[in-house]
């Protein structure tokens, strides 16, 4: 997983310098894993540092994530772009 978030970071004009964790939830399903973060980063062609929010929802069975759901704030992307 680390691998996949790395490469697509990787391949975008932004540089990512730290994720931060806010929180975990339970959920009534005990394979599905609910997750805030905070994307802190530079975009070097402007020089400008942003902070975006998201969220993860990640389906794990058997000790295997089975599928994950990504969300960022759109519009902190966005502006972190202008």
């Amino acid at each position: 997983m680390r691998a996949g978030y790395k490469a697509a970071w990787g391949a975008s004009p932004v540089q990512v310098n730290e994720v931060r964790r806010v929180a975990a939830y339970e959920t009534a399903n005990p394979e599905v894993i609910i997750a805030e973060h905070v994307v802190v980063g530079t975009l070097p062609a402007k020089a400008t540092t942003f902070t975006v929010p998201g969220l993860l929802i990640l389906h794990v069975r058997n000790g295997l994530i089975t599928r994950v759901r990504d969300y960022m704030d759109g519009l902190g992307v966005a502006s972190a772009r202008k």
